[in-house]
């Protein structure tokens, strides 16, 4: 009879056996290392905010068809390592102690940096001798209406804005217009050719939790100068008829000196309710480089869903503008002023924009990107800590 410990024992030791050779018929990427430290003035002096996030995947190569999922994500580091609050430290008696509990527990489980499971794949590669797979997912999968599936599937150049995730949107963080996240299959094929592909999604949605299950499609067709994204979904027991979703991606470079990038969609519709623009999302950006200059015009609307949730955004328009000198693409230092305008169109308040300006220098050195910024808030004119904030952005990339 074996008892718990020697159980444990036997377990370690075949894990001793069999990890490194398991390890070593494994590719281990870290796809993605971010770290974003903001600084603002704040009674006589700075105060930092770090959020990390990463990603390592663990995959079988082409052969084995399957990939693990693992990261983490932390709204501030430099408080990873505080004890877990207690609840007798706030119970006073008063019917607000569970409440104040509750938030001091949420702060601390969105700063802590523990290695968790993000999702998982199995591909059955070329199904009946087809250009056609079949994948088994759980968890976190493909970002619909992002652009940045195209180098990964096409290995062209990137061609996603800039102006998207948490440098600039800390608390929505636009990025794509949805997200597939869930358990479920895909279905995809290339049709036979090295220029398109098309996929199937069915899956209960994470987002929405356990019982509702969603449905998606996707289109990519990649061109020399012109590159396409299509897709559409819908989600159900969902409303009284479902809900359903759509968007579209375009990018178009007719010549070296310029090229416009397009992201219009509607993230959440329930059919019957009354459609109006604060349902879309829209991003255009014409892009125009020269020899040591580029213009880059953004003009973005925020919906009012996005992934499920309420942004919170309903009614803001940014239109942001970059001037850069340099092309990371090209030289390992690049440069520039940003201005960003947001309109507020359905505020109730006074103040219904804001302007802020950003100089900013960019490096490339041994796989990192830097980003240094100051953001500085013109407008509403207000001596406070919102004012200036220093912003430090290092992305690792393999």
């Amino acid at each position: 009879m074996i008892n718990k410990r020697q159980y444990i024992g036997i377990c370690l030791l075949c894990a001793g056996i069999l990890l490194p050779g398991l390890l070593a018929a494994a590719d281990l990427t870290v796809s993605e290392l971010e770290l974003i430290t903001r600084g603002n003035w704040q009674e006589d002096t700075v105060m930092l905010n770090t959020r990390g996030r990463s990603e390592i995947k663990v995959s079988g190569g082409y052969k084995f068809g399957g990939s693990l999922l693992l990261g983490f994500e932390s709204a501030n580091l430099s408080n990873a390592d505080q004890d877990a609050p207690v609840y007798s430290d706030y119970d006073d008696g008063s019917p607000d102690s569970p409440e104040l509990f509750a938030d001091a527990l949420t702060r601390y489980l969105d700063t802590q940096t523990t290695l968790q499971f993000q999702g998982a794949r199995i591909t059955y590669r070329e199904l009946f001798n087809t250009p056609t797979d079949l994948t088994y997912f759980v968890g976190n999968n493909d970002r619909l209406g992002s652009a940045e599936v195209f180098p990964q599937q096409f290995g062209s150049l990137p061609i996603a804005t800039k102006y998207q995730g948490y440098l600039y949107f800390p608390t929505n963080e636009y990025r794509g217009i949805h997200r597939v996240k869930g358990t479920g299959i895909e279905v995809s094929s290339t049709f036979g050719n090295e220029w398109s592909k098309g996929s199937l999604y069915f899956y209960q949605d994470s987002y929405l939790g356990e019982g509702n299950y969603s449905a998606d499609a996707r289109y990519l067709a990649n061109f020399d100068k012109l590159k396409l994204e299509l897709f559409g979904g819908a989600s159900f027991p969902q409303k009284s008829y479902g809900l359903y979703r759509g968007g579209l991606l375009f990018y178009y470079r007719p010549a070296e000196r310029g090229e416009f990038f397009a992201q219009i969609g509607v993230p959440y519709y329930a059919p019957f309710d009354s459609i109006n623009i604060n349902d879309f999302f829209f991003l255009f950006e014409p892009r125009v480089h020269f020899e040591y200059v580029n213009v880059i015009l953004t003009l973005f609307w925020h919906p009012s869903m996005y992934l499920m949730e309420s942004t919170g955004d309903e009614g803001s328009a940014d239109i942001h503008f970059n001037l850069m000198f340099g092309d990371t693409r090209k030289n390992p230092v690049s440069g520039g002023l940003e201005t960003n305008f947001t309109l507020v169109t359905e505020s109730s308040s006074s103040q219904d924009f804001e302007l802020k300006v950003t100089p900013y220098l960019n490096a490339i050195t041994s796989g990192v990107m830097w980003n240094f910024m100051i953001n500085v808030k013109l407008l509403p004119y207000s001596i406070d800590e919102e004012m200036v904030e220093g912003v430090i952005g290092v992305k690792a990339e393999f």
